[in-house]
This record gives structure tokens, sequence and C-alpha cells, in this order.
């Protein structure tokens, strides 16, 4: 059963994932035309020749097999639209992606987690009522127009730290109810409440007791929220124009370039299994469960 989740599980989830990008592409309206048909400069010949070759690239599980052959020897494809290897382009996109928005959402989770701590524990009614009101603002408020909005107000001079900022700011809304709501069950613990009768410090009752052991639910928090920070960069950085992996998304989904799309997919499943397994290791390896473990 091990094996299953740590290998193949998601090996079956990242071929899965892969063929339904190739399928859903093929399916989008227009796939496989050229505007070069409408060129009158162009011979008959020529055109029947450019539907023959689409034609030959029309069967999705052919697609697919060449791709995985391709992937199987580090070949990600050529960009049907940039003309360029598939490889260096997303390496080169997604080095932006990971400093506007690497760090933000490690500062958006921390100082999620490190409010909702304070609320629970300082008593900070003021703090709570105003952190909650933000989060639900922030969540009802789209992340493109937050986006155009600080752009506007940078006058775009910075996109990297406005995308940066909403990234950020996003994560912030998402972590702080479900990290309150965690560090409440944990507080409720008979071990938490027996401590705070023993008098035991504030400091230490909050690290030790509480902190430790909502540490595996927090830290899934954070790995559920890297993919999520792939999503707000694909809209964030199309309205800040910042040439990222969100930005090649978008671009590539309105041209249907199937090598481009179908690499990013492979990127970011890979990306969501390795950060949920590494949550679902630590937690695993958390103090509870090692004394259930020993039991």
């Amino acid at each position: 059963m091990k094996f299953w989740q740590a290998i193949i599980g998601p090996a079956v989830t990242l071929l899965l994932g892969g063929l339904l990008t190739v399928w859903l592409v093929r399916q989008a309206p227009g796939y496989g035309t050229d505007p070069s048909e409408l060129d009158g400069r162009w011979s008959a010949e020529s055109i029947a020749r450019l539907r023959a070759e689409r034609q030959a690239h029309q069967n999705a599980w052919q697609l697919y097999a060449a791709y995985l052959k391709g992937m199987a020897h580090g070949d990600l494809g050529a960009s049907l639209a940039w003309n360029r290897p598939v490889a260096p382009l997303l390496g080169e996109r997604g080095l932006v992606t990971l400093r506007s928005s690497g760090l933000a959402v490690l500062l958006g989770w921390a100082g999620a987690v490190l409010v909702a701590l304070a609320c629970r524990f300082r008593a900070a009614p003021f703090v709570d009522a105003t952190s909650r009101g933000a989060a639900a603002a922030l969540l009802c408020l789209p992340s493109p127009a937050l986006a155009l909005v600080l752009c506007l107000a940078f006058r775009a001079s910075v996109p990297q730290l406005v995308a940066g900022a909403v990234t950020g700011l996003a994560i912030f809304a998402r972590v702080l109810l479900p990290s309150s709501t965690v560090l409440s069950a944990v507080e409720a613990e008979p071990h938490v409440l027996q401590a705070r009768a023993r008098g035991v410090p504030a400091a230490r009752l909050v690290i030790w007791h509480v902190f430790r052991c909502a540490a595996p639910a927090l830290l899934s928090l954070l790995a559920a929220s890297v993919p999520v920070a792939f999503g707000i960069a694909v809209p964030v950085e199309t309205v800040c124009n910042l040439p990222g992996a969100g930005q090649l998304a978008w671009l590539a989904a309105q041209k249907r370039d199937l090598p481009v799309l179908t690499a990013l997919t492979f990127a970011l499943m890979a990306i969501t299994l390795v950060s949920t397994g590494i949550a679902r290791a630590w937690s695993w390896s958390g103090p509870e469960l090692a004394e259930r473990r020993a039991a």
C-alpha cells in the first residue's frame, strides 16, 4: 500500500492528467486550423500538404505516446507559437514566477498562521475581527482586479512586486480561516487543557502543546497553497504583463500550443504531488502519530 501511494499512484495521476490535457486541447474550438489557409498566395497543393500534416497529428493517443517517448529522452517538444524548445522556455518563465510568488506563498501562509495564533491565545478580538473581515474581503475580490488596482497604484513599474503582493494576500486569505479552525481544534485537546490548568506559560503552551501538534495540518495548508499560487499567477501575470509561467499558460491556451500546455500540466501536477507527499511524510513523523505507532 505504501509503495502504491508513494510511486505508482502519483505516476498514474501524472499520466492521466497529461492525457486529459491533450484530449481537452484537441476538443477546443479551432484546434487544427491554420490562418495560413486564408492567405491567397498559398497554392492548393500547399494547403493540402498543411492539412495532411495536421491530419497526421489528430489522434490523441498517438500524440500523447509520441510526447511521452520524447519526454523519456529529455525532449519536451517544440512550442508551436514561440517556435522554441519547450524546456528552456518553461525554465525561463518558471524562474520569473518563482521569484515573484515563491516567497509570497511562504509569507502569506506564515502571516495567516501568526495572526490565527495571536487571535486564539492573546484574546485580541479587534485583531480577530479585522483579520477575518480582511480575509473575507480578499476572498470576494478577484485576484486580477486586485492586481489591476496595484498596477495602477504603482504605475506597473514593479510587476514582480505586484504579483508577489497579490499572491501573498490571496494565500493569507485562504489560509487564515482553516488555520484558525485547526488551532481551535487542537486547543480543545485534553493535553492542552491539562497544561493550561497546570499553569504552563503561554509561550510554551502555544509552541510546545499547540503549534507542534497542529504543525502537520498547517503544513498541509502550505502544501495546498503551492498549486493555488500558480492558479493565481495565470490571471495576475497576464494583468501585470509579467513574463512568467502563468502568462505562458494563458497565452499557450489562447494559441492552443499543445506541447507547452502538456509540459505545464506535468510540471504543475508534479509540484502538487511532491508538495502533498512532503506534507504527508511530515505529518506521519509527527509526535502524536509517532506515539500511536509506538503504542
